[in-house]
């Protein structure tokens, strides 16, 4: 049986400046990965490459089987992967049920299915209050439970979390790590960039420390804490 996720050896640059060099990790269904490195080491590269808005150089990324190597964004979305990022991307000139069903149009749903949808994600995530307001009047932490909801509305086999603890308050973090346990326990797999070392031992047992564009290490969270090289490269920062 293959990993959910499978990157091999992928090289990215940028004007001649390399930002990834052979990164190569695997992600298994129903496990959550932290990605952790200072500033400027190529994480939400990595994440941009996976999910097709920049191409790779070199290298090969898989989804299970299925080779989605600087395939369109659309169409590695298609096949399963889901993705936020660290700044929300949110529609902010529709409300919040409009954000939803926005996500849910290439569904081809039935009125009913989809309001059902849009209704028990807004549960998950807390949101029912605040359907029928305009994403541009919500603070950003309920924003970015928007963008969560949204991505995981097509029930995809992979997202990936571009800072998603970054600039929220306390309360939001909770219902996002609740939020992550409770897929990674229906199989869903999730790769996680963040800098809350708090809060990513309650997650996931294993992170992968990028440095450079480089994979410096992986392991559980108490030995990379703990890794000198770790500490040099980014916690003691």
């Amino acid at each position: 049986m293959p990993a959910l996720l499978t990157v091999e050896q992928v090289n990215k640059s940028f004007q001649g400046v390399r930002t990834l060099t052979d990164v190569t990790f695997s992600l298994e269904s129903g496990q959550v990965l932290g990605l952790i490195g200072p500033n400027g080491a190529g994480k939400t590269t990595i994440f941009n490459v996976i999910s097709g808005i920049y191409t790779a150089d070199s290298g090969r990324i898989r989804l299970a089987d299925v080779e989605i190597t600087n395939r369109a964004p659309a169409r590695i979305a298609r096949l399963g992967v889901a993705r936020t990022f660290q700044v929300a991307r949110t529609f902010n000139d529709m409300t919040v049920d409009e954000n939803l069903r926005m996500a849910l149009v290439t569904a081809r749903l039935s009125s009913a299915e989809e309001r059902r949808r849009v209704d028990a994600m807004l549960d998950q995530v807390g949101l029912r209050g605040a359907r029928d307001t305009y994403v541009s009047a919500l603070p950003d932490g309920q924003k970015k439970l928007l963008e969560v909801a949204r991505a995981i509305l097509l029930d995809p086999k992979l997202l990936i979390l571009d800072e998603p603890f970054a600039g929220v308050s306390a309360e939001v973090i909770e219902i996002l790590i609740a939020l992550i346990i409770r897929l990674a326990g229906t199989g869903i797999g999730c790769l996680v960039i963040s800098h809350d070392i708090v809060s990513l031992p309650r997650l996931c047992e294993e992170v992968l420390v990028l440095v450079e564009g480089k994979v410096l290490t992986r392991g559980p969270v108490a030995e990379i804490r703990n890794d000198p090289r770790v500490v040099d490269a980014y916690l003691g920062a």
